[in-house]
Order: structure tokens, then sequence, then C-alpha cells
């Protein structure tokens, strides 16, 4: 009874098909059912089991468990069926398809035999493999949209896990550049910083010769103070090319050059140089005129780094290019060129150009037999100025030279014991020996001072206690000739001898073999 069910279920969804498309639809899935559902007992019962029946399809006992008809989903409202008191229409597949399997359920209830269960006749059998066809495609379609929802799915997790990757890696490379930026920035203002205390400290760059001894330790001491700053800048922070860094190259290549590294004075004063340090120009041209070191005399080279300082108003290299032209080496003598670069750099107010230039104002140097009319040379009064100028910034050559100026008769000036006694005393302060001398002579004297036994005495010991100073040189003359020792003078020269233990005379003011001895002993 079962199979005769199960026949007139299927035979009405097949005659479900063709009424569908006379009446528009698409397919047995989209016509309204003709026939209603068959009940138990319209159909004879069935005798026996089909032959060879077809397998039960994977997904036909799961039709069991399929909503009944009354749970299917409601149907459009068709504006052209009744208003009210009807009942939607099914779709036929799945009105079958759930006909169908309570058909099978109610079957397998009784015999527990799927293969009783199955249409005897073709017509049955057609419709359920149709049936079961279309369960299949729909199954089929429905699982590959699964797949297709489920791949779709899986390609947007993809997208947006690939999306927030991506983000997190540029968040990664953005922190990254930042913190490299930041420490870039901090690196170059702690090189900006150690180079403001390398300058500070040293000063700027300076290739002239230091005004005095005292002078020069103290720009070697700043440098030793600098030391650490300079190279600290130049550690990293700033490109090594950088031409901010290039001042505190100078100055380590000024501590090698004092400290006898010479190769590396060359290498760091050339790139000092490219950095646009004009004086390391200048240095740079001392190396290579002098032969300093291990670096050997090339005028040529010299010539060229010291033209470019001197274009570019460095007095340093001007000077000494100057003196290249006096002399004509390493370039054609010209005294007339020589004049102008020394006026130009004695004019800017470099001590040791305005000692040159005072030197060719007042003998000549460079000119023919010492004269140039055209050029105003000699010129005693000009000289005396420019050396004035020169020993005013401290420069004991140039006071020894105004000195002697304002001493000897014939020198173009007349003799200023005031001005002699000044700048003797200046250079003597300044721990010159022969000045030491020359002032204790002008105490004994009287000459543009007090006369002053004592101070005399104490400055002849002074000046023989240098070792630089001989007895024969220790006093000076008047009119061209040594005058006898002041009594007086000698007196306190042999009391100062006697309390060394120099001296065991008589204290009676005769400088004798006994007071010499004494004094030569000074010397030792």
């Amino acid at each position: 009874m079962i199979q005769h069910r199960l026949t007139a279920v299927l035979l009405g969804l097949t005659l479900a098909a063709p009424l569908a498309a006379q009446t528009g639809g698409a397919g047995p899935a989209d016509a309204p059912t003709a026939a209603g559902p068959v009940t138990p007992g319209a159909a004879p019962e069935a005798p026996a089991t089909p032959e060879a029946p077809a397998p039960v399809p994977a997904a036909v006992p799961q039709a069991a468990d399929a909503p009944a008809p009354q749970d299917a989903p409601e149907a459009p409202a068709d504006p052209g069926a009744p208003e009210a008191g009807l009942e939607p229409q099914l779709d036929p597949v799945a009105a079958a398809r759930a006909e169908v399997g309570a058909a099978l359920a109610s079957c397998l209830a009784l015999t527990r035999d799927p293969a009783l269960c199955l249409p005897e006749d073709e017509a049955g059998r057609a419709a359920f493999d149709a049936l079961r066809a279309e369960i299949a495609r729909q199954e089929a379609e429905a699982e590959a949209a699964r797949i297709a929802a489920e791949e779709e799915a899986a390609r947007r997790a993809a997208e947006e896990a690939a999306r927030i990757a991506a983000e997190q890696e540029a968040a990664r490379k953005a922190a990254e550049e930042a913190a490299r930026l930041a420490a870039e920035e901090a690196a170059r203002e702690a090189a900006l910083a150690a180079l403001a205390r390398c300058t500070d400290t040293a000063g700027a760059p300076d290739a002239r010769i230091a005004v005095s001894a005292d002078a020069q330790r103290a720009a070697l001491q700043a440098l030793a103070q600098a030391q650490r700053s300079c190279a600290e800048a130049t550690r990293g922070g700033l490109p090594e090319d950088a031409p901010e860094l290039a001042p505190a190259v100078f100055h380590l290549a000024t501590i090698a050059q004092a400290q006898a590294k010479h190769r590396d004075a060359v290498r760091l004063y050339t790139r000092a140089a490219e950095g646009g340090v004009i004086p390391a120009e200048t240095r740079l041209g001392d190396y290579y005129f002098f032969g300093i070191g291990p670096i050997r005399p090339d005028l040529e080279r010299a010539v060229g780094h010291y033209q470019t300082a001197a274009q570019a108003g460095e007095v340093a290299a001007q000077t000494t290019l100057a003196l290249m032209y006096r002399l004509g080496r390493g370039v054609p003598r010209d005294p007339v060129l020589s004049l102008e670069l020394l006026t130009d750099a004695a004019d800017s107010g470099y001590h040791f150009a305005q000692v040159r230039l005072a030197e060719t104002y007042l003998k000549g140097e460079g000119f023919p037999g010492g004269v140039s009319e055209a050029n105003g040379v000699p010129d005693p009064a000009k000289a005396a100025t420019l050396f004035r100028a020169a020993a005013e910034q401290g420069n004991l050559e140039a006071a020894l030279a105004l000195a002697e100026l304002y001493t000897t008769e014939g020198s173009g000036l007349p003799p200023d014991p005031a001005e002699r006694f000044r700048w003797t005393s200046f250079a003597a302060d300044q721990g010159q020996p022969a000045a030491i001398a020359a002032r204790a002579f002008l105490y004994e004297q009287g000459i543009g001072v007090e006369r002053d036994p004592q101070r005399a005495a104490e400055g002849y010991v002074a000046a023989l206690e240098t070792g630089e100073v001989s007895l024969g040189d220790l006093r000076g003359t008047v009119e061209g000739r040594t005058p006898p020792w002041d009594r007086d003078t000698a007196i306190a020269l042999q009391l100062i001898l006697q309390e060394r233990g120099l001296y065991r005379g008589a204290i009676d003011g005769m400088v004798g073999g006994g007071t010499a001895a004494g004094m030569r002993r000074l010397a030792d």
C-alpha cells in the first residue's frame, strides 16, 4: 500500500511539470501542484518487491525530517487568487519531497527494508528517479552555493587578514622609520652640541702664527681641552663631509700636528679644506713649503694652497706668499706684489705681516739696493708705526725692534730713551733673555727710567740664569762703547753672588775676576 502511495505521489509530480509548462511555469519546482496528496488506501495494495529496484538515494531518507506541507513558506500573494479562506499553493517538488519522505518513513517503519518501499511499476520508478535527480540537483546546487559562500567568506577573511597584516606591517615600518629618524636627529643634535663645545673651547680655525710663546701655550691648552668634544662631533650624527664638521676636523688636525702625527694632520687638514675651512689651505701650504716631518717639499703644491687661501683673504697665506715673492722661491721674484700682499695682511691686523712689512719699509727688503722711490721705500717712520702696532699685540720681535730704533742713531728716528725703556721692559716682562739684560743696563745707567742699582743687579742675575746671555753680551753701550760698571750696581751684584755662595771676595764694587767667575756660575 505504501508503494502505491509513492507511485501516486510521484506520478502527480510528473504530471505537474507539463501543467506548469502550459501555465508558463519554469518547471516542476516552479509550477503549482495539480494533484494533491494521495491518501493511504486510495491505491491498491502492492504485491511484491520490485525487480532490480534502484538504490535508495542518500538524501531520500532524510526527507522524513523535512517539514510537513503546512510548514512550508507561504507563496507570494497572487492578485488573481481568492481573497480569503483558500490554502496557499505549495511548490510541487517540495510537496512531493515531503509526501515521499512521509511515505518512505511509514514504509520503513513497517518493513525495515528500503528495497520493499520502492515503486513497482515503470512509471513510478521513472518518477522516483526524476525526483531523486531533482533532489540531487537541488542538493548539488545548495552544496555548490555553500562551498561558494564558504570560499567567498574565506576570500574575504583572507583579504581582511592581508589588509590587517599590511596595516600592521606599515605601522611597524612607520614606527621603525620614526625611531630611526628620532635616533638620527638625536645623534645630529649631540654632534652639533659637541661641535659647539669644540669651537667654543678651541676657537675658530686659525693658521696665523701665535703672537707670543704664552699665546701659543694657551692655544695648545685650549686644543687639549677641546679634543674630546671635537672628536665626539666627528663620530657620527653628521655626514663625514658635512661642512659643519670642518672646524672640528681642523682642530683635530692641529692636535695631530702638535703630536708630530704629520700624515694624519695632512689628511685631516685636507678634509677640513674640502669642507671650506680656508686656514686649512694655509696649513697644507706650510707642509709642502717647509717639508714638515715625512712630507716632502713640493713648492708647486704649496703655492697652489697659499694662492687659494690668499684669494679668500687668509692673512697667514698672504704673508707667506708675499715672502715667497720677495725671495723668488716657488714663484718669480716680485717685490711690488710682495709689498701689496704684506700690506693687505698688515692692514687686517696680522702682527707677523706688520713686522715683515716694517722690515721692508725700514731696510727696503726685497727691493734692489733696498730702495724704491715709487713704492716709498725706505720709510723708518712707517716702519716704527708698523712695529708699534705689532708690539702692542704682544709681538716681542716688534718690541725689540722698536727699542733698537729708538736707541740707534742713524735709524731714521730721533733717539727716545723713554720709548726705548718702554719696549725693552715690555720684552723683558715676556721673558725675553736679551731684553731682561738690556733693561738691567737701562736701570744701571738711568736711561729712560730712574737709576736703580738693585733692580739692575737683579736683572743681570736673571738674564745670566736663563743660560742664553753670555757675560760678554750682558751690558749695552753708550755712544758706541760699553761704560764702566756703576759701583752701586756692582756692590748689589756682589751681595747677591755672596748670598748664593758664588762669591767670597770683598764687597768693593769692583767687578774683577772673582765677581766675573761668580757671574759665570749663574749660567751653569
